[in-house]
């Protein structure tokens, strides 16, 4: 019997026990002997001025470039794309590299690692893999304490600290699926976390999940858009107070957050949604500022936005890693997209802006036609009646929209969903409804909003 089924036969208290257990056992990794030091670094690099930061990037790149060449695949690609790691101007040698895939990582995994890191200190990272093409890499302790104290930078521009009380909606099954009254929650008070679980959020127990935060009395909310959609959907039909006094802002990640769920959640919640985007490989990083505006962390990475062929406005990210010495990875295609906005922002941090993150290259549909529609959340923005939905495509001239109703759906709401995709994808698709209880979960918890399985080169 393996751990987690050990774990899932213990009773509650024991499990909330474990809980903490491996909560303490990660805050002491998390935020070891070397976080310090790092994270006063990261605040102070936000301070730097515009000339200061492109100083910063290119001694950060060049550097990183002489761990590289330590790595057997990228001598070799320095060697054949003609690249100097000594160069004046690193970006523009950067740029001779090709875009690096997921494939090709994979296929040359053993001469990517860098062969000088000491093996036995490395930490292993796991992609979710919500394409069906999961990664585990290394990375490096100070790689972990860089990339926990940039994503703790921008929670406290919106005035949290650790040491606050947060409800945490994400995909870690803690509570026994089989179980059918509450608590569906555990709790990990090394790091203050009230976790609760998304498998068994639904209408009936909604009242328990709001109850349990009011109790924990917590400062703020992190999790999935999708689960927080829902638990503000169900407060809404049932005229639920939320009333949470301490309450100070909404965090998200791990899945786009579409302005018809940012609504959603504000409404419900009463406070602010603000929104993060981060992958394990480290190459990119944007968070949002106090402003409401989207910031690439210039110092976490080298971000790249390079044109899609299939979509005129969202570009591609592109990242380079110099945060993991253990595993360079330069010119990294991520698989998400992004809208540049490249306006100043009011809260005056040197770093370009984003406009919206528009996810998974893969959340598009296909038309007969080989035009791929992307963006398809603006359909729902005013459709306050739908709890969840996704689109399935499993062939190219149909797509079938499935949709969990809110207890005011109509056939009214039917009707202006068949007309806003009318809108959008003309007639070339014939589009089906299907009403469904509930959306399936990938195995990491997320709820995708394209499901398609035509081959990729459909796709």
């Amino acid at each position: 019997m393996n751990r987690e089924a050990i774990y899932l036969r213990l009773p509650v208290f024991l499990q909330n026990a474990a809980v903490s257990f491996e909560g303490w056992r990660i805050n002491c990794r998390r935020y070891g002997e070397g976080y310090r030091a790092i994270e006063q670094a990261v605040r102070a690099q936000c301070n730097l001025n515009a000339v200061g930061m492109k100083r910063f990037r290119e001694q950060r790149l060049r550097a990183f470039f002489g761990v590289a060449t330590l790595s057997p695949y990228w001598r070799q690609q320095f060697d054949t794309f003609g690249v100097n790691p000594g160069a004046n101007d690193p970006f523009s040698e950067l740029h001779k590299l090709p875009i690096l895939t997921k494939d090709t990582v994979k296929k040359n995994f053993k001469d990517i690692i860098n062969p000088s890191v000491n093996k036995a200190a490395l930490l292993w990272r796991h992609t979710s893999g919500t394409t069906g093409s999961g990664l585990v890499f290394p990375e490096t302790r100070e790689t972990e304490w860089a990339t926990w104290a940039t994503w703790w930078r921008y929670r406290r521009w919106h005035g949290l600290d650790p040491s606050m009380w947060c409800g945490y909606f994400g995909g870690r099954s803690l509570v026994p699926v089989q179980a059918t009254k509450p608590p569906y929650w555990r709790v990990n008070r090394p790091a203050r976390q009230l976790m609760l679980s998304g498998y068994h959020l639904s209408r009936d127990t909604a009242p328990a999940y709001i109850a349990a935060l009011r109790e924990f009395d917590v400062e703020w909310v992190h999790g999935y858009p999708s689960m927080l959609t829902l638990v503000a959907q169900y407060a809404s039909e049932d005229s639920l107070r939320i009333d949470l006094p301490r309450l100070r802002v909404i965090t998200t990640g791990a899945e786009n957050l579409s302005d018809w769920q940012r609504n959603a959640i504000e409404s419900a919640f009463g406070v602010k949604v603000v929104q993060h985007y981060g992958q394990a490989e480290a190459a990119a990083n944007i968070s949002e500022c106090e402003f409401g505006r989207l910031h690439v962390d210039e110092d976490f990475s080298a971000v790249e936005f390079v044109a899609h062929e299939h979509n005129e406005q969202s570009l591609r990210i592109i990242g380079t890693n110099w945060l993991n010495p253990a595993f360079p990875l330069l010119r990294y295609e991520i698989g998400d997209l992004a809208v540049p906005d490249n306006t100043v922002c009011e809260c005056g941090r040197p770093s370009r802006t984003v406009r919206s993150i528009d996810g998974r290259q893969e959340d598009y549909l296909s038309l007969p036609s080989g035009v791929r529609i992307g963006r398809l959340d603006h359909i729902f923005k005013d459709m306050v009646n739908v709890r969840e939905a996704q689109f399935v495509q499993s062939e190219p001239s149909a797509v079938t929209i499935c949709i969990s109703r809110g207890s005011g759906y109509t056939d009214h709401d039917e009707q202006q969903l068949l007309s806003e995709m009318r809108q959008r994808i003309g007639d070339d698709l014939r589009v089906f409804v299907e009403y469904v209880e509930s959306i399936p979960r990938g195995p990491n918890g997320k709820l995708r909003l394209v499901h398609s399985t035509l081959p990729k080169t459909n796709a």
